[in-house]
Formats: C-alpha cells, structure tokens, sequence
C-alpha cells in the first residue's frame, strides 16, 4: 500500500533502509536521502504494525526524442529477510503499476542488484556505460590549449553551473535522446551531494562560449571522469589535455561515456586504451501505448505489433496498429493478425534500449508474420543517473 509521509513511516522506512543496505549512520541524519525521500512515494507491505517490504518511487521528466514523458525512478527495494519470498516486493509492483499507470506515468527505470530478478516485473536492460579505461602513455602528446580556455570549479559556483546546465538542456532539445532524465535543480544538488569531491571543467571556445563540460573525482589512484559532454572534438581535446596535467607515477584514469561515443578517435594510440561496455539500467514499459507514440520509424507505412505475457500492466497486451501519420505514430488497439510479436520486455528492449528490430527477429525475440523492412531509430542516452 501507499504509505502515509509522518514520523512513523519515516522510522520505519529508514530503520528497512538501514538493515539491507548494510547502512551505519541514521538516514534521517542524511540530506542526499531526505532530499529523495522527500521528493518520493513510498510503497510498503505491513506485518501487523511493522513495515515488512518497501519500495520508494521517485517522479522525473525523460525525454524519448522529441517528446517529455513523466518517468518513475525506483530504488530502495528490500524486505526484512523473515518476510523475503513471500510475494511481498511481487504485490508492491503490481500496485505501483497501477497507481503509475493512473497517473499517466508510461515508464520506469531503476538500477538492479540482480537484472534476472527485475526481469520477472517487465525490466529490461536498456541502458549500457561505454567505459575507457588507461594509463599515462594513452595522453602522450596532449597539450593545454593556448586559444581555449579551460574553466575549474565546483558545483557552488553559480557560473560552473549555469555552463554546466546550459550544455545538458541544449543536448536534451536536439530530439535525439533516448530515455534522458530531465534533471531539476533538487536532483543536480543532490547528485552533487552524493558524489563528494567533484570538480568541474568547462572548455570554453575562442569566443569564451562553453563547448564541453568534464565532472571528475580523483580517488583510490584514479582520476575518474564521471561525466564528459562536449560538441567539438577540440574540447575532448582540451579535456584529455587537461587530464594529462595529472599524469603521476601511479595514476589510472577511467572515463565514462554515452555507447555511441567515439572518444577512442581522438587518441593518437588507440592501442593503450581498455574499452569495455557496461549495463547499467532497466528499463520497464508500463503504458505501451504512450511510449510507442514517441518512437520514430525509418519509413512511412503502418503496420500491426502484438504485446504479449504482461501480467502487471495487462492493459499493454493485444494487438495495436502503428500508423505514422506525419511524423507521429499513431497507437489503437485493433482486432486481427499482428506483424510483429513479442513479451513486453522484449519491447522494452527494442524501444527503449539498443537492441534493432531486425536483430531482434533473428535472435527470436520478435516473431515476425510479414516483414515489412521497418526499424525504430535508435537515438542516444547521452547522461546518466542513478537511482
């Protein structure tokens, strides 16, 4: 059930919390967690006058392409272990789905401690890390710029912010994200929070107009880049050059990027680098419907898809016909024969993560009647949160 916000629900919320994530210090005591806490519903089982099973689910805005939808981040799902296994996490989701669904909220991400055991509520891993990884020898022969300028600080700093925040929102209106948080200014200061010691760099053009942004840590002998954007490949440039300064006996650095980067590229020696691909979000279709109706197509046309096996959000299944009309897809529930079938994780998958039609057909993923050559466009998550 939803559960009422009081001194109550807070206790027992954080007393859960503090149990099974092996967490030392009072939550209450905690501005990253209030801050969240604050912002979120809470969902809980009861034994009796005790809080058994909990899950918080936090609002947010995403844009899919050309489209804002609002987006539930869930996170803190756990149950004491003597209630584990009896159903209780299982009973949560369905009615979060549902009080989701009545809010005309069509998606939900979370980060997974086990992605089979999300999998069995409709996830999907849709969202991967591109993560580069080397030594000094990859920044040989990178130089500071003379004509660019390179700007330092922290978030506090009201002109880091505004360069920062101003790059991040002109990326989110180029109609190519893909599943993108719009982060509110709550959740920057919160992230900021979170993740302590984080430094910023600005690369500024000849015009002192801000072409890139780089958010770091330098920890555990890593120099570890926690975000880069940049619009030209002088301010990844300037960013390795920046990087290089550090260079010391001991230091490693990692960076880590959107899976469509190519900063390997701007390496002179690409054979010092370690790339590695990493999962990092699920991702769950709760209104079909409206997720499909942002989608974009490669071709004009229309065409029936089948939605099968979802039994939390039932209202997904049955046969829907597509039609793109303008450059918007259109989504109506109709009788007869689908083109293409699949589960709703499948469709997750396929919507909102990297996986083609096409090579969803060939794997069996999607069984297909008639083949009409269509793809989704892919687009890009170019910035990550965690949640």
């Amino acid at each position: 059930m939803k559960l009422r916000k009081n001194a109550d629900t807070l206790k027992q919320v954080t007393d859960l919390i503090e149990y099974a994530f092996l967490k030392n210090d009072d939550l209450t005591q905690n501005n990253t967690f209030m801050s969240r806490y604050l912002h979120s519903a809470d969902y809980g089982i009861m034994n009796g006058n005790k809080l058994a099973s909990y899950l918080m689910v936090t609002p947010f805005q995403s844009h899919i392409f050309s489209k804002s939808v609002q987006m539930a981040g869930i996170g803190y799902v756990a149950s004491y272990p003597e209630y584990r296994g009896q159903g209780g996490i299982s009973k949560l989701f369905k009615e979060v789905f549902h009080d989701l669904h009545e809010q005309n909220i069509p998606l939900s991400n979370l980060a997974p401690f086990s992605e089979n055991f999300y999998r069995q509520y409709g996830y999907e891993n849709t969202i991967y890390q591109k993560v580069y990884s080397f030594d000094k020898n990859a920044l040989k022969g990178f130089k500071m710029p003379k004509k660019r300028k390179l700007l330092r600080g922290k978030w506090n700093d009201l002109e880091i912010q505004n360069y920062v925040v101003q790059l991040y929102e002109a990326q989110l209106h180029t109609k190519a994200e893909r599943n993108t948080v719009v982060r509110p200014q709550w959740w920057w200061n919160r992230i900021n929070e979170y993740y302590p010691y984080r430094n910023i760099v600005i690369s500024l053009d000849e015009n002192e107009r801000p072409r890139g942004y780089m958010v770091y840590r330098i920890y555990n002998s890593t120099f570890h880049v926690e975000e880069m954007y940049y619009l030209d490949r002088n301010s990844a440039k300037d960013f390795l050059a920046f990087m290089a300064s550090h260079i010391s006996s001991r230091l490693k650095f990692e960076i880590i990027m959107p899976t469509n980067a190519l900063l390997e590229d701007v390496f002179p020696e690409q054979q010092f680098l370690n790339i590695t691909l990493v999962p990092y979000m699920m991702s769950r279709i709760i209104d079909f419907k409206k997720i499909m109706s942002c989608m974009q197509l490669n071709r004009l046309g229309t065409f029936n898809i089948e939605v099968t096996d979802d039994q939390l959000c039932p209202w997904n299944n049955g046969v829907w016909e597509i039609e793109d009309y303008e450059g918007t897809l259109l989504c109506n529930k109709v009788e007869g024969d689908p083109d293409y079938s699949a589960s709703i994780n499948n469709w997750s998958k396929i919507l909102l993560g990297e996986l083609t039609l096409s090579r969803a057909i060939e794997a069996g993923d999607v069984h297909c009647n008639r083949n009409q050559r269509i793809e989704f466009k892919k687009g890009k998550t170019s910035f990550y949160d965690y949640f």
